[in-house]
């Protein structure tokens, strides 16, 4: 009987490790391959305030700097806002304001910068929810910054201070 306990432990154990390393190696290469997939400037769909679509096809160079927000976070309140008060707006570099919010709360909250003054900056709705689905993080704040070959340069998953985002953009020029 004993002997029959200890052989279950070890089978238990050995199905415990497998299942743990069998976890670890798909996150792994889930990880990987969303690496992969977001390194270059994906294909997506987002609709604009205007109900139009927006494509990444209409994008040619960069660099571009995709900001997922969401107008009732207190985090991406403020990095928006400084965001916007910062040189970005008004150099060459395009910004994707993303949001799943809804389409009236999204308006309210973008009206308090003047964002319709600033050609460069495109908000956008994910209507059908597939921000995460494409670059793999569906946290907000999220931004992603493409250099000017709309290459990767950097994911900075939560709240930056516009001074992290502006070297991050320097260092991709």
């Amino acid at each position: 009987m004993r002997r029959f306990i200890i052989i279950s432990v070890i089978i238990i154990f050995i199905l415990m490790l497998s299942f743990l390393v069998f976890g670890i190696t798909r996150k792994t290469k889930e990880k990987a391959l969303m690496e992969e997939q977001i390194s270059k400037l994906p294909s997506f769909s987002f609709v604009m305030l205007d109900n139009t679509v927006y494509n990444s096809d209409s994008i040619k160079e960069g660099p571009v700097l995709i900001v997922r927000f969401h107008p009732e976070c207190e985090h991406c309140q403020y990095e928006i806002s400084e965001l916007l008060k910062s040189k970005i707006p008004d150099s060459g570099i395009k910004v994707l304001l993303i949001s799943d919010a809804e389409r009236n709360i999204v308006i309210s909250f973008l009206n308090q910068f003047n964002i319709s003054e600033k050609q460069k900056i495109i908000p956008l709705l994910d209507t059908a929810f597939v921000f995460g689905e494409i670059f793999g993080k569906d946290i907000v704040p999220s931004t992603y910054i493409y250099n000017k070959d709309l290459e990767l340069v950097e994911v900075l998953p939560g709240e930056y201070k516009i001074e992290t985002i502006l070297s991050y953009l320097e260092e991709g020029e």
